[in-house]
């Protein structure tokens, strides 16, 4: 897979509304990220649901916030950076690119990243004041694979997932949960058929791998490269609206 260039989001509206940018700070054994925040616009009485947003490789916490203005306004979001500096932006785990044209991730790296993030997403809900049944994960490509790696390790702690030109991630999380727990975890897939950088077969491995396992599966084909439509946004919002309705 190439990597090495941001996600082009193309969104009329740029505008962010009570965003902060802070790194976050020890709590016991948490961990830290550099995180990008933006309040709820619509505030309610009790605690409001936490997207939780994970950029791609060569990205970083800027990357898919401009997204933010387009989604439900009732969802508290916090876009994380990953830990790993890169060529240019930000990594969660590095890709070696071999003479022989083979690729090799840095398996060591990706499952330190994993247990980072999922010690990150249990310890969120109190850090933040939110839901702590209403945290959603919104990845893409290389952040998608870490979504589905929180599924496949921590399902009991999400409400739902968003999995966006990505591919599954085996060979470097395995289920370690309950296949039950994963199951009945809502997930959303969303890919390119032009994408160059992780070619849509990757988008169709990963439906053929959940689309028999999810109970609540949703997956969707866009005509783009490793980017996001505004199309493809408004699916997303659409069916962050119908889960946060449901819950």
């Amino acid at each position: 897979m190439r990597t090495g260039r941001p996600i082009a989001v193309l969104v009329a509206v740029v505008a962010l509304f009570g965003c902060d940018r802070e790194p976050a700070r020890m709590t016991g054994s948490v961990p830290s990220f550099v995180e990008r925040t933006a309040e709820p616009r619509e505030p309610s009485t009790g605690r409001p649901p936490l997207l939780v947003v994970l950029h791609g490789i060569g990205a970083d916490e800027d990357d898919l916030f401009p997204i933010v203005p387009l989604l439900d306004p009732r969802l508290k979001v916090v876009s994380l950076r990953a830990p790993h500096s890169y060529v240019m932006g930000y990594a969660w785990f590095h890709i070696d690119f071999r003479s022989d044209g083979t690729i090799q991730p840095d398996v060591g790296q990706a499952k330190a990243a994993l247990s980072d993030l999922v010690a990150w997403v249990v310890a969120a809900p109190e850090r933040h004041g939110t839901d702590p049944v209403q945290t959603y994960l919104l990845g893409f490509s290389q952040g998608a694979m870490m979504s589905l790696g929180v599924l496949q390790t921590a399902p009991t702690r999400l409400a739902g997932v968003i999995a966006l030109s990505g591919r599954t991630p085996s060979g470097l999380f395995e289920v370690t949960a309950d296949r039950d727990a994963v199951a009945r975890v809502p997930l959303l897939v969303a890919h390119g058929t032009h994408d160059d950088v992780l070619p849509i077969a990757n988008g169709r491995a990963t439906r053929d791998a959940y689309e028999g396992w999810s109970t609540d599966f949703s997956y969707h084909e866009f005509p783009v490269a490793h980017g996001v439509t505004q199309d493809e946004i408004r699916v997303v919002a659409d069916w962050l609206r119908t889960h946060l309705d449901a819950s």
